[in-house]
């Protein structure tokens, strides 16, 4: 008896079947495990490749109304189209930037001018500005229902954010500008951020301050009396500048020049009337508030404090030295402090685009 094999006793149906299966499992599964691997090789390829898309920056910022030109700019995408990614980071004032900038923990930063200007003149020689968001004052001086008539602030407390910043420079201008010696007739306190000093002025733990929009809005609105307007005033001066450092400008070119073109871009977002509501939203994000007013007040003030690029002038800078007792005998050439060439080269591209 001859023995058969297996197959013999197969119906032809089942025999085609098993057929493809072989087929199956020769050709495809092999080709399957090819595609996987080749996959597989490319997963590290692909992840450094994501790695490497954007410039993940620490951007040092103060909270008050001129820097929310920066906020708009990072929450509108503007920086990612020009491959850097943003993580803002709040500081309080300008001293605590530069200290911030000098060690490294921040490497681009918006800062106003005064700490900034009297740190580089003190031997922070590597500290330079590239832009500014805005080269005009935005504050007013406004004081707490007490104060009837700038004589009422002798012997008063008015608030700024730290002893040496910005709004310390701009108070002690602001009392110039009606008459008061701010090293003789007041008491110049630190207090902390715009939010912090409102708190400060209508709780009554002191009796003025400097504010800007959207707090000037909030001030004419409770009735209280505004001293001095320093928007309507002729004095240049950065509110808040692109500042960084020379040791980084030589390392990163390209990621200097490629955050200015995201600033600028970011700023024409914010102008623009097709943005305003995504802009109000953005605001809103920032001051932490739902006012609609308020921050339609916010967005129409910058708009016309900076309606171009984010330039920075070198006025501005003479006008902090000129206006400091320390700074003013010291020699100091502005220009130093400034590197315009970022300017001049996205000038240069959006001429070149406009054609």
């Amino acid at each position: 008896m001859k023995l058969r094999s297996p197959e013999t006793f197969l119906s032809n149906n089942l025999k085609s079947k098993i057929q493809k299966s072989q087929l199956y499992a020769s050709v495809y599964i092999p080709a399957v495990i090819l595609v996987l691997t080749l996959l597989i090789s490319l997963v590290p390829s692909l992840l450094l490749a994501q790695s490497k898309s954007f410039r993940e920056l620490n951007i040092g910022y103060p909270f008050g109304g001129s820097t929310s030109y920066f906020w708009v700019a990072h929450r509108s995408g503007s920086f990612e189209k020009h491959g850097i990614r943003v993580r803002p980071i709040f500081i309080r004032g300008g001293v605590q930037g530069v200290q911030a900038l000098l060690a490294k923990d921040m490497l681009i930063e918006m800062q106003g001018a005064s700490a900034i200007v009297n740190a580089w003149a003190q031997g922070a020689k590597e500290l330079r500005y590239v832009g500014a968001v805005g080269n005009k004052l935005d504050y007013i001086l406004v004081g707490n229902s007490t104060i009837k008539t700038p004589a009422d602030f002798k012997g008063k407390r008015i608030a700024v954010s730290q002893i040496g910043s910005s709004s310390d420079f701009v108070a002690r201008y602001a009392l110039r500008q009606v008459g008061l010696n701010p090293e003789k007739d007041v008491t110049i306190v630190a207090v902390g951020a715009a939010g912090e000093r409102w708190a400060a002025l209508t709780g009554g733990h002191v009796q003025g301050t400097i504010v800007q929009p959207p707090l000037t809005l909030l001030a004419r609105k409770a009735g209280l009396p505004i001293f001095v307007d320093l928007a309507k005033v002729d004095f240049e001066y950065t509110i808040s500048g692109v500042v960084t450092t020379t040791s980084f400008i030589r390392g990163e070119p390209e990621t200097v020049m490629n955050f200015m073109r995201g600033l600028a871009d970011g700023m024409d977002f914010y102008r623009d009337e097709n943005n305003k509501e995504k802009v109000l939203g953005y605001l809103g994000e920032y001051f932490r508030s739902k006012a609609t007013e308020e921050l339609e007040e916010t967005r129409r003030a910058y708009s016309q404090v900076t309606p171009g690029l984010p330039f920075i002038t070198a006025k501005a800078i003479e006008n902090v030295i000129a206006n400091d007792k320390n700074l003013a005998g010291m020699s100091l050439k502005a220009e130093e402090l400034l590197d315009l060439s970022f300017l001049q080269k996205l000038q240069q591209e959006r001429k070149a685009k406009a054609r």
